[in-house]
Protein backbone atom coordinates (compact mmCIF):
# COMPACT_ATOMS: atom_id res chain seq x y z
CA UNK A 1 0.00 0.00 0.00
CA UNK A 2 1.63 3.41 -0.85
CA UNK A 3 2.32 5.53 1.82
CA UNK A 4 0.98 9.00 1.94
CA UNK A 5 2.98 11.90 2.17
CA UNK A 6 1.64 15.39 2.72
CA UNK A 7 3.94 18.87 2.29
CA UNK A 8 2.76 22.06 3.25
CA UNK A 9 4.54 24.30 1.46
CA UNK A 10 6.06 24.46 -2.35
CA UNK A 11 9.09 26.52 -1.64
CA UNK A 12 12.51 26.07 -1.11
CA UNK A 13 12.14 23.36 0.95
CA UNK A 14 8.88 22.09 0.28
CA UNK A 15 9.88 21.13 -3.63
CA UNK A 16 12.97 19.60 -2.32
CA UNK A 17 11.59 17.27 -0.21
CA UNK A 18 8.51 16.16 -3.07
CA UNK A 19 11.12 15.88 -5.55
CA UNK A 20 13.71 13.76 -3.83
CA UNK A 21 11.14 11.47 -2.69
CA UNK A 22 9.56 11.23 -5.85
CA UNK A 23 13.07 10.41 -7.58
CA UNK A 24 13.69 7.94 -5.00
CA UNK A 25 10.80 6.02 -4.15
CA UNK A 26 8.41 6.66 -7.28
CA UNK A 27 5.05 4.37 -7.10
CA UNK A 28 6.03 3.76 -3.21
CA UNK A 29 4.82 6.70 -2.43
CA UNK A 30 1.18 9.03 -2.37
CA UNK A 31 2.74 13.06 -2.43
CA UNK A 32 0.70 15.63 -2.29
CA UNK A 33 1.99 19.46 -1.79
CA UNK A 34 -0.84 21.94 -1.08
CA UNK A 35 0.22 25.28 -1.80
CA UNK A 36 -2.33 28.59 -2.15
CA UNK A 37 0.10 30.27 -4.62
CA UNK A 38 0.69 29.88 -8.11
CA UNK A 39 4.63 31.38 -8.09
CA UNK A 40 7.29 30.60 -6.15
CA UNK A 41 9.99 33.09 -5.26
CA UNK A 42 13.12 33.14 -4.65
CA UNK A 43 14.07 35.32 -1.29
CA UNK A 44 17.55 35.64 -0.98
CA UNK A 45 17.01 37.42 -5.12
CA UNK A 46 14.76 40.32 -4.01
CA UNK A 47 18.31 42.20 -2.97
CA UNK A 48 19.34 41.41 -6.66
CA UNK A 49 15.81 42.70 -7.67
CA UNK A 50 15.53 45.49 -5.61
CA UNK A 51 19.31 47.09 -6.66
CA UNK A 52 18.66 46.73 -9.62
CA UNK A 53 20.30 43.48 -10.93
CA UNK A 54 17.74 41.17 -11.82
CA UNK A 55 14.36 41.15 -13.34
CA UNK A 56 11.60 39.99 -11.39
CA UNK A 57 10.62 36.90 -13.89
CA UNK A 58 14.37 36.00 -12.74
CA UNK A 59 13.47 35.23 -9.56
CA UNK A 60 9.81 33.27 -9.37
CA UNK A 61 8.98 30.26 -11.24
CA UNK A 62 5.60 28.82 -11.33
CA UNK A 63 5.47 25.81 -8.86
CA UNK A 64 4.10 23.70 -11.56
CA UNK A 65 7.15 23.28 -13.68
CA UNK A 66 9.50 23.24 -10.41
CA UNK A 67 7.54 19.93 -8.67
CA UNK A 68 8.05 16.29 -10.34
CA UNK A 69 5.17 14.99 -12.24
CA UNK A 70 4.19 12.32 -9.70
CA UNK A 71 3.41 15.28 -7.10
CA UNK A 72 0.10 15.83 -6.54
CA UNK A 73 -0.56 19.81 -6.03
CA UNK A 74 -3.74 21.47 -4.44
CA UNK A 75 -3.97 24.74 -4.52
CA UNK A 76 -5.48 25.68 -1.72
CA UNK A 77 -4.05 26.83 1.92
CA UNK A 78 -3.68 24.64 4.92
CA UNK A 79 -6.21 25.87 7.60
CA UNK A 80 -5.43 23.37 10.62
CA UNK A 81 -3.45 20.74 11.06
CA UNK A 82 -4.49 17.61 13.21
CA UNK A 83 -1.81 14.74 13.64
CA UNK A 84 -4.52 12.97 16.67
CA UNK A 85 -6.43 12.37 13.04
CA UNK A 86 -3.79 12.29 10.40
CA UNK A 87 -5.74 15.09 8.50
CA UNK A 88 -4.89 18.14 7.14
CA UNK A 89 -7.63 20.73 6.54
CA UNK A 90 -7.69 22.95 4.02
CA UNK A 91 -9.62 26.65 3.83
CA UNK A 92 -11.75 25.23 0.98
CA UNK A 93 -12.72 22.61 3.26
CA UNK A 94 -10.96 19.98 2.06
CA UNK A 95 -9.63 17.10 4.41
CA UNK A 96 -6.24 15.07 3.55
CA UNK A 97 -4.99 12.52 5.53
CA UNK A 98 -1.29 11.57 5.76
CA UNK A 99 0.85 9.05 7.37
CA UNK A 100 3.62 11.36 6.98
CA UNK A 101 3.14 15.10 7.23
CA UNK A 102 6.28 17.60 6.07
CA UNK A 103 5.47 21.10 7.46
CA UNK A 104 7.53 23.63 5.32
CA UNK A 105 5.12 27.09 4.83
CA UNK A 106 7.08 29.26 5.42
CA UNK A 107 6.71 32.37 7.74
CA UNK A 108 4.62 35.85 7.34
CA UNK A 109 6.28 39.22 8.54
CA UNK A 110 4.69 41.50 10.90
CA UNK A 111 3.28 44.45 9.12
CA UNK A 112 5.19 47.66 9.44
CA UNK A 113 5.65 51.36 9.06
CA UNK A 114 7.96 50.30 5.73
CA UNK A 115 7.85 47.23 3.14
CA UNK A 116 9.34 44.20 4.57
CA UNK A 117 12.17 42.31 2.20
CA UNK A 118 10.35 38.85 1.68
CA UNK A 119 7.60 38.86 -0.75
CA UNK A 120 7.15 40.10 -4.63
CA UNK A 121 4.53 42.99 -3.67
CA UNK A 122 6.87 44.46 -1.08
CA UNK A 123 9.76 43.74 -3.76
CA UNK A 124 8.37 45.75 -5.93
CA UNK A 125 7.94 48.64 -3.38
CA UNK A 126 11.21 48.74 -2.31
CA UNK A 127 12.46 48.88 -6.03
CA UNK A 128 10.68 51.66 -6.69
CA UNK A 129 11.91 53.72 -3.60
CA UNK A 130 15.47 52.84 -4.41
CA UNK A 131 15.01 53.81 -8.04
CA UNK A 132 13.51 57.12 -6.67
CA UNK A 133 15.97 57.75 -4.24
CA UNK A 134 18.17 61.06 -4.76
CA UNK A 135 18.66 61.81 -0.91
CA UNK A 136 22.03 61.20 1.21
CA UNK A 137 20.81 59.48 3.72
CA UNK A 138 19.80 55.57 3.95
CA UNK A 139 19.45 53.62 7.21
CA UNK A 140 19.16 49.70 7.27
CA UNK A 141 18.17 47.95 10.12
CA UNK A 142 15.39 45.27 11.39
CA UNK A 143 14.16 44.08 14.80
CA UNK A 144 12.90 40.84 16.07
CA UNK A 145 13.57 37.26 14.59
CA UNK A 146 14.32 37.71 10.75
CA UNK A 147 15.42 35.65 8.09
CA UNK A 148 18.98 35.65 6.95
CA UNK A 149 21.18 37.79 9.30
CA UNK A 150 23.89 38.27 6.75
CA UNK A 151 21.25 40.12 4.29
CA UNK A 152 21.16 43.59 6.13
CA UNK A 153 24.80 43.81 5.30
CA UNK A 154 24.18 42.86 2.07
CA UNK A 155 22.01 45.16 1.14
CA UNK A 156 24.45 47.81 3.08
CA UNK A 157 27.01 47.17 0.73
CA UNK A 158 25.19 47.04 -2.55
CA UNK A 159 23.57 50.20 -1.69
CA UNK A 160 27.13 51.77 -1.27
CA UNK A 161 28.39 50.71 -4.08
CA UNK A 162 25.32 52.40 -5.89
CA UNK A 163 24.92 55.43 -3.95
CA UNK A 164 28.52 55.67 -2.99
CA UNK A 165 28.21 59.54 -1.96
CA UNK A 166 25.39 58.57 0.37
CA UNK A 167 25.49 57.94 4.48
CA UNK A 168 24.72 54.63 4.99
CA UNK A 169 23.45 53.45 8.81
CA UNK A 170 22.29 49.98 10.00
CA UNK A 171 20.91 49.53 12.85
CA UNK A 172 21.75 46.18 14.51
CA UNK A 173 19.68 45.21 17.38
CA UNK A 174 22.27 42.43 17.99
CA UNK A 175 25.02 43.80 20.35
CA UNK A 176 27.31 41.42 20.19
CA UNK A 177 26.42 38.14 18.00
CA UNK A 178 25.89 34.25 19.47
CA UNK A 179 29.76 32.01 19.60
CA UNK A 180 28.69 30.66 16.32
CA UNK A 181 27.69 33.55 13.93
CA UNK A 182 30.84 35.34 15.30
CA UNK A 183 33.20 34.38 12.24
CA UNK A 184 30.81 35.66 9.62
CA UNK A 185 29.79 38.56 11.84
CA UNK A 186 33.60 39.59 12.03
CA UNK A 187 34.17 39.58 8.38
CA UNK A 188 30.82 41.80 8.00
CA UNK A 189 31.68 44.43 10.33
CA UNK A 190 34.80 44.55 9.00
CA UNK A 191 33.75 45.20 5.27
CA UNK A 192 31.39 47.40 7.17
CA UNK A 193 34.12 49.63 8.34
CA UNK A 194 35.86 49.32 4.96
CA UNK A 195 32.99 51.05 3.09
CA UNK A 196 32.83 53.82 5.83
CA UNK A 197 28.51 51.83 6.56
CA UNK A 198 27.69 53.05 10.50
CA UNK A 199 27.10 50.54 12.42
CA UNK A 200 24.73 51.07 15.47
CA UNK A 201 24.96 47.93 17.53
CA UNK A 202 22.57 46.56 20.23
CA UNK A 203 19.64 49.71 19.60
CA UNK A 204 16.32 48.26 18.60
CA UNK A 205 13.84 50.30 16.77
CA UNK A 206 10.92 51.42 18.60
CA UNK A 207 8.79 53.61 15.82
CA UNK A 208 9.21 54.57 12.12
CA UNK A 209 7.64 58.01 11.57
CA UNK A 210 7.50 57.90 7.88
CA UNK A 211 6.09 61.22 7.31
CA UNK A 212 8.75 63.21 9.11
CA UNK A 213 11.52 60.58 7.88
CA UNK A 214 12.87 59.94 11.78
CA UNK A 215 13.53 56.59 12.90
CA UNK A 216 13.78 56.24 17.16
CA UNK A 217 15.67 53.48 18.96
CA UNK A 218 14.39 52.35 22.51
CA UNK A 219 17.73 53.77 23.62
CA UNK A 220 15.92 57.15 22.52
CA UNK A 221 18.06 57.99 19.73
CA UNK A 222 16.39 59.49 16.53
CA UNK A 223 17.89 59.01 13.12
CA UNK A 224 16.61 60.65 10.63
CA UNK A 225 16.76 59.48 6.63
CA UNK A 226 16.00 60.07 3.20
CA UNK A 227 15.44 56.31 2.30
CA UNK A 228 15.20 53.80 4.81
CA UNK A 229 15.08 50.13 4.29
CA UNK A 230 13.58 48.02 7.88
CA UNK A 231 13.07 44.43 7.95
CA UNK A 232 10.33 43.36 10.53
CA UNK A 233 9.93 40.10 12.36
CA UNK A 234 8.53 36.44 11.15
CA UNK A 235 5.90 34.56 12.72
CA UNK A 236 4.21 30.91 12.20
CA UNK A 237 0.72 31.84 10.15
CA UNK A 238 -1.96 31.37 12.76
CA UNK A 239 -2.92 27.90 11.06
CA UNK A 240 -0.60 26.35 12.84
CA UNK A 241 -1.08 27.95 16.41
CA UNK A 242 -1.80 24.40 18.27
CA UNK A 243 1.69 23.45 17.38
CA UNK A 244 3.84 26.15 18.09
CA UNK A 245 5.93 26.22 21.72
CA UNK A 246 6.76 29.62 23.63
CA UNK A 247 9.07 30.74 21.03
CA UNK A 248 6.48 31.33 19.06
CA UNK A 249 7.49 28.65 16.26
CA UNK A 250 6.94 25.10 15.71
CA UNK A 251 9.54 23.21 18.10
CA UNK A 252 11.41 20.16 16.54
CA UNK A 253 14.04 18.09 17.15
CA UNK A 254 16.97 19.67 16.07
CA UNK A 255 18.77 16.25 14.95
CA UNK A 256 15.68 14.94 13.60
CA UNK A 257 13.49 17.59 12.30
CA UNK A 258 10.69 15.79 13.53
CA UNK A 259 8.00 17.79 15.53
CA UNK A 260 8.56 17.34 19.30
CA UNK A 261 5.69 14.49 19.99
CA UNK A 262 5.28 13.42 17.01
CA UNK A 263 6.90 10.30 15.20
CA UNK A 264 5.49 11.00 11.32
CA UNK A 265 5.52 15.08 11.02
CA UNK A 266 8.49 16.91 10.12
CA UNK A 267 8.85 20.59 10.16
CA UNK A 268 11.59 22.06 7.74
CA UNK A 269 12.43 25.81 7.16
CA UNK A 270 12.01 28.96 8.73
CA UNK A 271 8.26 27.73 10.93
CA UNK A 272 11.08 25.76 13.37
CA UNK A 273 12.14 26.57 16.66
CA UNK A 274 15.74 26.36 15.93
CA UNK A 275 17.46 29.80 16.08
CA UNK A 276 21.09 28.48 15.16
CA UNK A 277 22.32 28.68 12.98
CA UNK A 278 20.05 31.57 11.38
CA UNK A 279 17.02 30.90 9.60
CA UNK A 280 18.43 31.13 6.00
CA UNK A 281 17.66 29.47 3.18
CA UNK A 282 20.53 27.91 2.73
CA UNK A 283 19.50 25.86 6.38
CA UNK A 284 15.83 25.16 4.66
CA UNK A 285 17.70 23.58 1.50
CA UNK A 286 20.00 20.87 3.93
CA UNK A 287 17.21 20.70 6.13
CA UNK A 288 14.81 19.65 3.51
CA UNK A 289 17.58 17.02 1.86
CA UNK A 290 17.71 15.22 5.47
CA UNK A 291 13.89 15.16 5.70
CA UNK A 292 13.53 13.47 2.38
CA UNK A 293 16.50 10.99 3.15
CA UNK A 294 15.19 10.07 6.78
CA UNK A 295 11.49 9.54 5.13
CA UNK A 296 13.05 7.42 2.62
CA UNK A 297 14.75 5.57 4.97
CA UNK A 298 11.70 5.07 7.46
CA UNK A 299 9.40 4.27 4.69
CA UNK A 300 12.17 1.54 3.11
CA UNK A 301 13.32 0.16 6.44
CA UNK A 302 16.38 1.29 6.98
CA UNK A 303 18.29 2.58 9.30
CA UNK A 304 17.85 6.71 11.30
CA UNK A 305 19.93 9.37 9.94
CA UNK A 306 20.82 12.87 12.20
CA UNK A 307 21.02 16.10 10.76
CA UNK A 308 23.95 18.03 12.42
CA UNK A 309 22.66 21.38 11.43
CA UNK A 310 24.74 22.11 7.97
CA UNK A 311 24.78 24.51 5.21
CA UNK A 312 26.33 26.46 3.10
CA UNK A 313 25.77 29.98 1.47
CA UNK A 314 27.49 32.75 -0.60
CA UNK A 315 27.16 36.60 0.83
CA UNK A 316 27.61 39.84 -1.25
CA UNK A 317 30.70 42.39 -0.33
CA UNK A 318 30.02 44.73 -2.28
CA UNK A 319 32.02 46.06 -5.66
CA UNK A 320 32.48 42.55 -7.23
CA UNK A 321 33.55 40.65 -3.68
CA UNK A 322 31.54 37.92 -1.90
CA UNK A 323 32.11 35.26 1.33
CA UNK A 324 31.37 32.28 1.75
CA UNK A 325 29.93 30.51 4.97
CA UNK A 326 29.74 27.11 6.61
CA UNK A 327 28.02 26.69 9.73
CA UNK A 328 26.95 23.59 11.93
CA UNK A 329 25.12 23.12 14.90
CA UNK A 330 28.90 23.21 17.00
CA UNK A 331 30.99 25.30 14.09
CA UNK A 332 31.26 27.60 11.36
CA UNK A 333 33.62 29.17 9.24
CA UNK A 334 33.66 32.43 6.83
CA UNK A 335 35.86 32.94 3.60
CA UNK A 336 36.17 36.03 1.51
CA UNK A 337 36.25 38.64 0.96
CA UNK A 338 36.97 37.05 -3.06
CA UNK A 339 35.25 37.69 -6.70
CA UNK A 340 34.56 33.86 -6.41
CA UNK A 341 32.28 33.77 -3.58
CA UNK A 342 30.38 37.19 -5.28
CA UNK A 343 30.23 34.78 -8.88
CA UNK A 344 29.02 32.27 -6.57
CA UNK A 345 26.56 33.99 -5.49
CA UNK A 346 25.00 35.55 -8.69
CA UNK A 347 25.23 32.64 -10.56
CA UNK A 348 22.73 31.08 -7.73
CA UNK A 349 19.94 33.27 -8.88
CA UNK A 350 19.43 30.97 -11.89
CA UNK A 351 20.67 27.43 -10.56
CA UNK A 352 18.43 27.91 -7.59
CA UNK A 353 15.86 26.49 -9.61
CA UNK A 354 18.01 23.39 -10.73
CA UNK A 355 18.63 22.58 -7.22
CA UNK A 356 14.99 22.51 -6.16
CA UNK A 357 14.37 19.57 -8.70
CA UNK A 358 17.86 17.99 -7.10
CA UNK A 359 19.64 17.99 -10.44
CA UNK A 360 22.42 20.49 -9.53
CA UNK A 361 24.06 21.16 -5.68
CA UNK A 362 25.27 24.80 -6.98
CA UNK A 363 28.04 25.12 -4.11
CA UNK A 364 29.48 21.83 -3.80
CA UNK A 365 32.56 22.42 -5.63
CA UNK A 366 33.06 25.79 -4.36
CA UNK A 367 32.81 24.01 -1.06
CA UNK A 368 35.16 20.88 -1.77
CA UNK A 369 37.60 22.98 -2.93
CA UNK A 370 37.43 25.52 0.38
CA UNK A 371 36.69 23.24 2.88
CA UNK A 372 39.34 20.86 3.55
CA UNK A 373 37.38 17.83 4.07
CA UNK A 374 33.97 18.89 3.82
CA UNK A 375 30.67 19.16 6.15
CA UNK A 376 28.98 15.32 5.85
CA UNK A 377 26.03 17.39 3.46
CA UNK A 378 28.57 17.79 0.98
CA UNK A 379 28.15 14.76 -1.19
CA UNK A 380 26.13 13.94 -4.80
CA UNK A 381 22.58 13.74 -4.39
Amino acid sequence: MQKRVVIVGAGNAGSIVANELAKKLGDKVEITVIEPSDYSLYQPGIVDFIVGHERIESIKREVSSLLDKRVKIVKDKAAKVSPETGKVVTEKGKEIEFDYLVLSPGVKNKKGALPSWHSEEDALKLRQMIDSFSGKKIVIGYYGIIKCPAAPFELAFLLKQKFPEAKITFINPIAQPPELQKPMASKLAERSKELGIEIIRGAKISTVNVSDKVIQTDDGQKISYDLALIDTPIYVAEEFSNLVDSTGFIPVDKETLKVNGFDNIYAVGDVTNIMLPPKTGAIAHYGAIHVAQSLYNDIMGFGKIKFDGSALCAVYGGYGNGYFVYMNYNKSRALGPSSIFHSAKRSFTSLYWLSLKGTIDPFLEIARKYFSGGPELIKTR
